[in-house]
């Protein structure tokens, strides 16, 4: 039912309302959850949008932090690189989007925004990015390649308010890290035109085969879960978007591909039949991947 989904989201959960997997310890130094309710896989550990934004902002994507040379996190990598332009190719073959206004929703460092321009030739672009280092990385990129720049608004998703919406908004790798994501999707929708479209692109990890060792997916080290909340399924990454009006209409073959991608309609459509995912085989589901990695294992788990 809907409001299992908003008190999962909103994490309004009681504690019998969900287990936490005590076999995960070694793996994930943040607690894991399942939902019994709806089945979702997430950390219950909240922290406010505007304190997660900071900590992404000024400690995790610090841009002295971000460098391929070091192996550190950067959307320059060939890794990130190789995403975008799946993203943006499976876009072209929905839809012919060269003339259409598209936003990129946290848009990061602006690789995808760069291949937007450069390879799609999309001439009406906006990118959306909280971190001031981030657009100025942008600025700085599309200044080398000699390419006009997008409209840039320095701010949270929420913050957004267009005075024209856009056609097509994208929104990548985003969503798990947000801790109030119903908030977030909801500004979306009121910042694109009625009907108008939502590319998503998410890790899939759950009820998919195994793609990577467990090890390598939650954290061991870092207290994280604030910052990445949500690890989804293709119902539970479905059933929020049904809650905030958006209506899937194409995806990708998310069980074999490292990741998933979704193109929703802003259809405003609010009563969409839910589809739950069985607690009990997502928790199976994360043993044997837990004990499987073992066979993997890079240090002691």
């Amino acid at each position: 039912m809907k409001k299992n989904i908003i008190k999962d989201f909103t994490f309004s959960n009681k504690p019998e309302d969900y287990i936490k997997l005590s076999f995960l310890k070694k793996v994930s130094k943040t607690s894991v959850c399942v939902s019994k309710k709806t089945g979702l896989v997430f950390h219950n550990k909240f922290k406010s949008s505007s304190e997660v934004l900071e900590e992404w902002s000024n400690k995790i994507y610090n841009y002295k932090e971000t460098d391929p040379k070091t192996h550190s996190y950067t959307d320059d990598s060939s890794g990130m690189s190789a995403r975008h332009f799946y993203v943006l190719d499976f876009l072209s073959r929905f839809t012919n989007f060269k003339k259409k206004k598209i936003i990129d929703f946290a848009c990061g460092e602006g690789g995808l925004l760069v291949k937007a321009r450069k390879y799609f030739q999309v001439s009406d672009l906006i990118g959306t990015e909280h971190a001031k280092k981030n657009i100025s990385i942008i600025e700085t990129r599309f200044k080398k390649q000699k390419l006009k720049l997008p409209k840039l608004y320095q701010s949270s998703i929420e913050g957004i308010s267009l005075k024209k919406k856009a056609d097509i908004g994208i929104l990548n790798w985003t969503l798990s890290a947000c801790s109030e994501p119903i908030e977030i999707l909801n500004s979306i929708s009121d910042n694109l035109k009625k009907n108008g479209h939502l590319i998503v692109a998410e890790s899939s990890r759950i009820l998919v085969p195994f793609k990577k060792p467990i090890f390598n997916y939650f954290m061991a080290n870092k207290d994280s879960g604030h910052t990445h909340p949500w690890h989804w399924s293709y119902n539970s990454i479905n059933n929020i978007f049904k809650v905030c009006g958006f209506e899937l209409v194409k995806n990708n073959r998310y069980w074999d591909e490292n990741d998933m991608v979704l193109i929703f309609k802003n259809s405003k459509k609010f009563n969409q039949k839910f589809k739950f995912d069985n607690y009990l085989k997502v928790i199976e589901f994360l043993k044997r991947w837990n004990n499987e990695s073992k066979n993997y294992k890079a240090f002691d788990i």
